[in-house]
């Protein structure tokens, strides 16, 4: 959402997000509820507003107008991905797996710790998200940017999550990285299957061949 936000750490550590709606925009917002909403704008609502809030401030009383209808907007269901959704994920990991490789290999553990931590974990978080979309159903809540992952993803991939970041530090690397690709080549494999899909399992085959024996 286009929002102003200021974040506040109050005594005690209770911190609150105040987020400002200025006049222009909340009147363009009420219009997209009363128009049709589009579906991308329906889930960022729904994200803003459908997990709780309070009013502190409504001089115009145009928020209060706003948050009656709120209720009614029902962000789409998330939805698996397509075919070459799915490939261009399990591509995107393949190549940044090589290119961490590389890059320990070169002894700058900087840019490998911070691809493996940062990149390539964002693409496990995606496919565990679409994993349980495949196993649970379109209706199967996932939240958003890993928030109460533990309470979603499967277990099975819960309990393996502990060896898949790394320290900084050359040999943990190496061994949370053949973690995170064998973590990511089960739920991979586990969401083709559910979902029907093809897999490229020549190319996921070499890429790991070539990677173990880099490291070795």
């Amino acid at each position: 959402m286009d929002k102003r936000a200021r974040r506040v750490l109050f005594k005690g550590m209770l911190d609150a997000d105040f987020a400002i709606f200025p006049e222009e925009k909340t009147r363009r917002m009420q219009q997209l509820v009363q128009d049709r909403i589009p579906p991308e704008i329906a889930a960022q609502v729904s994200n803003v507003f459908g997990r709780g809030m309070r009013v502190l401030l409504d001089k115009d009383g145009m928020f209060a107008q706003l948050k009656t209808i709120l209720p009614s907007i029902k962000a789409p269901p998330p939805r698996p991905p397509t075919q070459h959704e799915f490939l261009e994920v399990v591509n995107d990991f393949l190549y940044h797996a090589v290119f961490t490789a590389k890059h320990l290999r070169r002894g700058e553990l900087w840019w490998t710790v911070t691809c493996l931590n940062c990149y390539m974990q964002r693409l496990l978080l995606r496919l565990m998200e679409w994993h349980a979309l495949a196993t649970h159903g379109r209706n199967y809540d996932t939240w958003f940017r890993g928030r109460f992952l533990e309470e979603w993803a499967h277990p099975q991939a819960l309990k393996k999550l502990p060896s898949v970041f790394a320290h900084y530090d050359e040999d943990d690397t190496k061994d949370a990285l053949l973690a995170t690709m064998d973590l990511f080549h089960w739920i991979a494999m586990d969401t083709a299957g559910k979902l029907g899909y093809a897999y490229p399992t020549e190319a996921d085959e070499h890429v790991t061949k070539w990677i173990r024996k880099c490291l070795s």
